[in-house]
């Protein structure tokens, strides 16, 4: 009967052990998983921090290209509106030079006739004076070119 008990007692210090054994390899597995879901957890919230930084950085990048289209865009704007306005101040020299010398040119027309009607009053007095002159002397010194003397 004293073996059958060690017998019983061996088999349940085994069955104790291997209890043990399986509650220490439980743990160790428990322990070896917790920590293996702590890696696959930080590389998980290492990948989101690269991506939101990524994704970040893209969007810094896009807001600088768009500053930098915008700039391009209001240099060409201004570039555009001086342009236009050195166009129309030449086109504003233009229409001055023309006006101007379509008024030089109707002054000299003017010129022109009162010179012209100047030498025209002229040569009336000097006609009115000879005319004058002829009528005043009764006698006339010669005879008409058409008319002939006999």
């Amino acid at each position: 009967m004293e073996r059958e008990l060690e017998k019983l007692i061996d088999v349940e210090v085994e069955k104790q052990c291997r209890s043990d054994r399986t509650v220490q390899m439980e743990r160790e597995a428990r322990r070896k998983m917790t920590e293996e879901m702590v890696v696959v957890r930080k590389e998980q919230v290492a990948e989101k921090l690269k991506l939101q930084e990524a994704q970040r950085q893209a969007l810094l990048k896009e807001r600088e290209e768009l500053k930098d289209a915008f700039a391009e865009h209001e240099h060409l704007e201004k570039e555009k509106v001086k342009r236009t306005k050195e166009r129309n101040l030449q086109y504003q020299s233009d229409l001055l030079s023309q006006v101007q010398y379509t008024n030089v040119l109707k002054q000299r027309d003017s010129d022109e006739k009162q010179r012209e009607l100047d030498i025209q009053n002229e040569a009336e007095v000097r006609y009115q004076a000879k005319l004058r002159n002829a009528l005043e002397r009764p006698n006339i010194d010669r005879a008409h070119p058409f008319k002939k003397i006999s």
